[in-house]
């Protein structure tokens, strides 16, 4: 079962009041807390067994909390107030995971619906053992985390967004969080986007840092909630490659650019080199590139190009005269320029590394 981050954190301030090395471990050993220790230990098997009953093992003091799924705590030594310190952390802890059972249970089941590890009559029993609607209008707006802590990120969120109170986020693992929104009657696709816009903003005005945002398509059915998290997530592994200078991508804007995505590395590696090989390297310098896409940006408009990279109309003429004299293809013609777009953004697809966000 995935640990919640905030209970761990809440868990971690209680255990730093403490003046002891003490250590939390899951129910295979792992140490959870402190976060830098790596160690494995080999739990007792009497203390599986049993435990809520402290036990002296190697020099440590063991001790397990309630549940199904104990949490182990660990502290040096076999004195007794060793263990008097081992049982009080056990029940701080037994206290707080108590308090926050519900919610983290209902966003455990949100996870497992998202990761598609529950469906049909088990899927029907966790909806109702929750509350949650089986139909609703949704959408996921999946958060990927390079350098913002996830408690901060979670906090920024539930400030931010959770305004109707059928709004809820989820932790899927350290980098991904997500919002599961309820869409109101009124509220439609484009909107849903301009949240995104402004959980971006928000997010690199509180912590100097950006997120990636990907947008899935609104579901009707908690059934398909799945889908929109998986369209979430490919919206940003193919945002990321064709539209770096963003950071806020929505799946259904994205159409080129996902069969783009799907065309075999060699081949994309062959159109490409067809416009960008050798002979043209000169002609393509990072001056002219940019002035292309400034060109295809501005819908083809001679005039306003030239405006906003500062340069005179007949200059920008003048680019795009050599290169149809060059290769052939004349940029201020629709088809020619949707031709060149596409072997420009094959050169993406071929550079691009297509295991790094997995």
């Amino acid at each position: 079962m995935y640990l919640d981050h905030r209970v761990i954190a809440k868990i971690a301030r209680i255990l730093s009041k403490i003046n002891m090395n003490v250590m939390l471990l899951d129910n295979s050993g792992h140490v959870i807390l402190p976060e830098d220790n790596n160690r494995e230990f080999t739990l007792p098997e009497s203390l599986r067994n049993n435990p809520t009953q402290s036990l002296v093992y190697g020099g440590f003091t063991l001790i397990g909390t309630e549940g199904t799924q104990p949490l182990f705590l660990c502290l040096p030594g076999d004195s007794p107030d060793v263990s008097s310190c081992a049982v009080l952390c056990a029940e701080l802890i037994n206290m707080l995971t108590k308090v926050d059972l519900p919610h983290a249970d209902k966003e455990q089941s949100y996870r497992s619906i998202l990761r598609e590890e529950v469906e049909g009559a088990e899927l029907e029993s966790i909806a109702l053992e929750h509350n949650i609607p089986l139909e609703r209008n949704r959408c996921v707006i999946l958060l990927h985390l390079s350098n913002v802590d996830t408690e901060a990120a979670l906090t920024i969120l539930e400030n931010v967004v959770l305004e109707n109170g059928s709004d809820i986020v989820v932790e899927i693992d350290r980098h991904t969080v997500v919002l599961i929104r309820a869409m109101e009657e009124q509220e439609d696709y484009d909107e849903m986007e301009q949240l995104g816009l402004a959980i971006e903003s928000t997010f690199v005005n509180e912590t100097s840092y950006p997120v990636y945002i990907g947008i899935g398509e609104p579901k009707k059915t908690l059934t398909q909630l799945a889908d929109s998290f998986r369209e979430a997530r490919r919206a940003i592994d193919v945002g990321r490659v064709y539209r770096a200078e963003s950071h806020v991508f929505a799946y259904r804007k994205l159409i080129l650019e996902r069969f783009l995505a799907d065309v075999p590395l060699e081949m994309s590696q062959r159109y490409n080199a067809m416009m960008f090989n050798r002979k043209t390297v000169r002609l393509f310098n990072e001056e002219m590139l940019h002035t292309i896409e400034k060109f295809f940006e501005n819908s083809l408009n001679l005039s306003e190009t030239a405006r906003q990279i500062y340069i005179h109309r007949n200059t920008l003429v003048y680019r795009l005269d050599k290169v149809q004299r060059i290769i052939g293809l004349d940029l201020r013609a629709f088809d020619d320029a949707v031709t060149f777009k596409m072997m420009m953004l094959l050169g993406k697809n071929a550079n691009n590394d297509r295991n790094k966000w997995r």
